[in-house]
């Protein structure tokens, strides 16, 4: 079974998800932190959850109370400025754009990040304007 990234925010505890699959950006994750970080605006991976990845992958039950990952999520997840979160994405896109870096050895997955990111950043902005917080789920 493979993972995906998902597009999340929170505001006022509930966790609201774009639910849309991103394969190229949770696969080319690692490349995409290392050019943020060459940029100089902050770190792709420091965006990631991995609470539902974490829970589905082990026999734990959910804490009383709870129903769902999401909410597990919203209580203990990594959640990051949506302002800053904008601000790695838009600067990942602006570098990639220029640069056309390579994403994958056998298929170039390009165009599949630079969707994915665009759509991120929509979603980021949606955030942005409810005062939530943001993050990408890594879910199975």
């Amino acid at each position: 079974m493979s993972s995906v990234l998902w597009a999340n925010y929170l505001v006022d505890g509930a966790v609201t998800s774009d639910e849309s699959d991103k394969p190229a950006l949770h696969k080319h994750a690692e490349k995409l932190d290392k050019l943020a970080g060459s940029a100089k605006i902050g770190s792709f991976t420091n965006l990631l959850d991995f609470t539902d990845v974490k829970f589905n992958t082990t026999d734990a039950d959910l804490p009383e109370g709870m129903e769902s990952t999401d909410e597990l999520m919203a209580r203990d997840g990594v959640w990051v400025a949506s302002a800053d979160a904008l601000g790695v994405l838009n600067g990942l896109l602006k570098v990639i754009i220029a640069d056309k870096p390579r994403f994958g050895l056998v298929k170039n997955d390009y165009e599949d990040v630079v969707s994915e990111l665009c759509e991120s950043i929509e979603f980021a902005k949606k955030a942005e304007a409810a005062g939530a917080k943001f993050n990408f789920s890594v879910v199975m």
